[in-house]
């Protein structure tokens, strides 16, 4: 078994520091626990263990690396940070953790819920084990961030705002969750729909059983490469690495039921594909493709509308996230949640001068950059391209 890397471990309260991949096998049930025993309405696929295990598993090169922080109280674990050492300069000088992120793993949260945030950031202030001048949230969504209130005294926080999360309101019907769609965009399925009808058999089909969804994988790996990301290869495919991480999705997630791949068939050939996670009353589309042969009835936006209305049917679910926001979704008139990049310095001399030089930074830059440019809106894809 490992030693955890303070003495917290063996109280009954604090913060307790567990390493690489021994250290969360140690931690991962009862993290499992922890997350599972949550409100349904505060449950995410992106707090759970079998998120960060499949990252673990496939993606990380470096596990020693990985250090999860685990909040207790009277002995039971109500919050985990996982985080790793976050590459700058002056990490000698002034080391920096971020919490796990990269391009399949755009969005983070803290296991045990925004409302552990005070604490946490209180018991990692205070050890003396792990050195830390920054703690780095590089993908939070705004809501679900630490307030500057809970930091610690002497704390600071620095945001950027980098992009946002666009999501639906299924929480009544289809005619509710589509209410501020265009009138001219709903005309247009609708004839899309008809064309589509005209070449063949429709259907939607949905894998959420551990057998189904290793066959759905393969159609959706199909589909998400044979487009322009199979040209530039930069298909999920294309790297073993990143097939390893959805697979162990499939296989962690679908075993509870919480992994569904979406595919919308003509005569049976899969024409678009959406790989998705459920989390509480929340379904996330990770990953969309379509095939680019049947662009002329966008395949992508009738496989969105099915989807739309499968989810205003389910009683069990309120919300469609898109987790990001491509292109194409200004079509469907999404609600739009900031996604902030957070720098929480240290009430320390290395978090006051790391706090300084950044600020120093920010100065520098905000004198030096050019005016941005204006977006062009009619340059945006109207076809369901992915993300």
């Amino acid at each position: 078994m490992p030693t955890p890397l303070n003495t917290a471990s063996s109280t009954r309260n604090g913060l307790e520091i567990l390493q690489g991949r021994s250290g969360f096998a140690q931690l991962a049930p009862e993290w499992q626990r922890l997350v599972e025993t949550q409100m349904p309405a505060q449950a995410s696929p992106f707090q759970h263990p079998d998120w960060i295990g499949a990252w673990l598993e496939s993606i990380c090169t470096e596990p020693d690396r990985l250090q999860l922080l685990a909040l207790r109280h009277h002995g039971e674990l109500v919050a985990v940070l996982p985080v790793e050492p976050h590459a700058c300069p002056l990490a000698r000088l002034l080391p920096q953790w971020t919490m796990i992120q990269g391009p399949h793993m755009v969005l983070a949260e803290l296991a045990g819920g925004p409302a552990r945030w005070p604490t946490m950031l209180q018991a990692l202030a205070t050890q003396r084990t792990l050195r830390c001048s920054a703690l780095q949230l590089p993908s939070m969504i705004h809501e679900l961030a630490p307030a500057a209130e809970a930091l610690p005294a002497g704390s600071t926080l620095r945001r950027v705002h980098r992009s946002e999360s666009a999501w639906l309101d299924c929480s009544g019907d289809t005619e509710q969750a589509l209410a501020r769609v265009q009138r001219s965009f709903r005309q247009n399925l609708r004839r899309l729909g008809r064309r589509a009808d005209s070449q063949g058999q429709v259907a939607l089909e949905v894998a959420d059983t551990p057998e189904a969804l290793e066959e759905a994988l393969t159609h959706f790996l199909d589909i998400e490469a044979s487009g322009w990301k199979g040209r530039s290869g930069s298909a999920i495919r294309d790297d073993a690495r990143r097939v390893g991480f959805y697979r162990a999705l499939v296989r962690d997630f679908g075993a509870r039921g919480e992994c569904r791949i979406h595919r919308l068939t003509l005569d049976g050939r899969t024409v678009a594909a959406q790989f998705a996670l459920r989390g509480g009353r929340q379904l996330n589309l990770l990953k969309i493709g379509y095939d680019e042969a049947f662009s002329a009835i966008a395949p992508g936006h009738l496989l969105m509308l099915r989807i739309i209305e499968r989810t205003c049917a389910d009683p069990a679910l309120d919300r469609l996230s898109l987790v990001t926001n491509p292109p194409w979704a200004h079509l469907w008139k999404p609600e739009l949640a900031e996604v902030d990049h957070l720098t929480l310095t240290a009430p320390d001399w290395s978090g006051r001068l790391l706090g300084r030089l950044m600020q120093w930074r920010d100065r520098r830059q905000h004198t030096t950059a050019p005016a941005p440019a204006t977006p062009d809106s009619s340059t945006l894809p109207t076809q369901f391209g992915g993300t």
